[in-house]
């Protein structure tokens, strides 16, 4: 993403001017409306109102805001950048932040967004529930968020405890299906997920739902797109088509133990094979019609689970890549920076980029891959006409921050570990029926580097029964899209494409209904 800079902040902004007078610091302090409780920072002073609660910082300068005013969650973030922030600040300024990234927390699935305002580093983290959204928005000089603001604002975030109840979405009442919440164990730690259950005679055809890369609770939220629940929808629907479906949060994430930092797409596959071996030993399941459906890196454990496991009926795979990730990841690049309307040469250039990146990762090089990123962090930058320079502040910091940050994406597990995958080994091994969609406008898995490898993969396993279906109109989400672009994910309506749930319900009921 050339035209976007990475930061690692942390801040938190408020709806609300603080009025009251500054108070001795407090080890907790407990929102009087019974919204939140949250830690106060040791060495920061405090003061609130019936609102809002701000702790402060002297010396260096830093600021941090708790608050959870009602309305949905970007309005909250732009209304808190406004008023505390920079009033000149508009709604179009807090939906395009230079990074956004989900961050799993004990009080829940939290979205961090991180924002350069001049010499300040402002980072506004939240969390949208039950009508509410509670926004920690901390800011200083990027210097002094690293010296005092980085420490501070993770200690307020990891004690924060959220008292807004999440609503009972999962009601029975509410569904024509029976709602189970279940346990399993994979390797060393437990799992806990929904298993909905059609009404009438048992046993009913199964399978397990799988969302694609990145930290994912059982609904597959995605914490910068309110209400995208994809794998609540997928099973929502396929139950009350007569289909067991089994969703759970991922280890680390949710009611699941283990720790997902240290998860590589290996380790999560055997998570979902313990799920699938859990759904097919269900006593109103049938173990001959157990399948899974995966998005995405989803799609590619499927893959991997139909290869090797018998139990595997069949896989269905939603934008499922089928080329060696290495390529994959360069021509999502390219589309990216064409969607964007770059020019020729700088597509170019950034594909070379990606590809750079990746033979140093692949290599464990991460001296030389260090200086990389210095050395094409500083060209990037220095091209941004003058007034942008000004704004960002400390260029040599950023650059620095930057390539700090993006080494430590690069370095953990699940990165090194999916630059070696090549999806092709297993779906030359799958020879039980498979449905794949893709989405025309998909720029993460490309319809045309795709489709081709993966009919070619599962013709060389034998496999007659393989049915690909093209939604004209849908980007990798899945969502009715008009360029594919990941900035434009935001703004589509929360929604699969028409058709898209029937296509999955139709061919599953002509394999695998009576």
């Amino acid at each position: 993403m050339d035209r976007r800079h990475r930061l690692t902040l942390v801040i938190i902004a408020a709806l609300l001017a603080i009025v009251a007078g500054v108070v001795g610091a407090e080890q907790r302090y407990e929102d009087r409306h019974g919204r939140f409780i949250t830690p106060v920072p040791d060495g920061w002073t405090m003061s609130a109102t019936a609102d809002a609660v701000r702790f402060e910082h002297a010396d260096p300068a830093g600021v941090v805001h708790v608050l959870a005013p009602i309305g949905a969650e970007l309005r909250a973030v732009a209304a808190a950048l406004a008023m505390l922030v920079d009033p000149g600040l508009d709604d179009g300024f807090a939906v395009a932040p230079l990074q956004v990234q989900p961050v799993p927390l004990p009080s829940g699935a939290w979205t961090q967004r991180n924002y350069q305002i001049g010499d300040q580093a402002v980072a506004a983290f939240s969390l949208e529930r039950a009508g509410y959204t509670v926004v920690v928005l901390a800011q200083a000089s990027e210097r002094a968020f690293a010296t005092i603001l980085e420490a501070a604002t993770r200690e307020v975030l990891l004690g924060l405890e959220v008292l807004i109840a999440e609503p009972d979405v999962d009601d029975p009442t509410d569904h024509p299906f029976e709602i189970l919440q279940v346990s399993f164990d994979s390797e060393e730690h437990t799992l806990v997920g929904t298993l909905t259950l059609p009404y009438g005679d048992a046993p009913h055809p199964g399978l397990v739902v799988v969302a694609g890369s990145g930290a994912q609770d059982r609904d597959g939220k995605n914490p910068s797109l309110p209400g995208y629940t994809p794998l609540r929808w997928l099973a929502d629907h396929l139950t009350r088509h007569g289909f067991a479906v089994l969703r759970f949060d991922e280890r680390g994430i949710g009611a699941s133990g283990g720790d997902h930092a240290s998860a590589t797409t290996s380790d999560l596959a055997n998570d979902v094979a313990a799920g699938l071996l859990y759904l097919a030993n269900h006593p109103a399941v049938d173990v001959e019609r157990v399948g899974v459906l995966g998005h995405s890196e989803g799609a590619m454990i499927a893959a991997s689970l139909a290869a090797s496991l018998p139990e595997v009926a069949f896989v269905i795979a939603l934008g499922g890549p089928a080329v060696p990730t290495d390529e994959l990841l360069a021509v999502q690049v390219q589309r990216i920076a064409e969607a964007n309307a770059a020019d020729e040469s700088e597509v170019a250039e950034a594909v070379e980029r990606q590809r750079q990146v990746t033979r140093l990762v692949q290599a464990r090089d991460w001296e030389a891959l260090e200086e990389y990123l210095m050395e094409a962090g500083a060209e990037r930058l220095e091209r941004l006409p003058p007034e942008q320079r000004e704004r960002l502040g400390d260029i040599d910091a950023l650059v620095e921050l930057q390539a700090r940050t993006t080494m430590a994406a690069l370095q953990s597990p699940w990165m090194t570990h999916f630059l070696d995958v090549d999806p092709r080994e297993d779906w030359r091994r799958v020879t039980v029926p498979v449905l794949a969609l893709f989405g025309a406008l998909d720029v993460q898995v490309d319809l045309d580097q795709n489709r081709d490898p993966l009919e070619t993969a599962l013709a060389e396993a034998g496999n007659d029964d393989v049915t690909v279906h093209v939604f004209p109109r849908a980007n990798h989400l899945f969502l009715e899209a008009v360029s594919g672009d990941l900035d434009e994910y935001h703004t589509l309506e929360m929604a699969f494409v028409p058709s898209l749930l029937e296509a999955i319900s139709d061919w599953l009921a002509e394999r695998f209904m009576p």
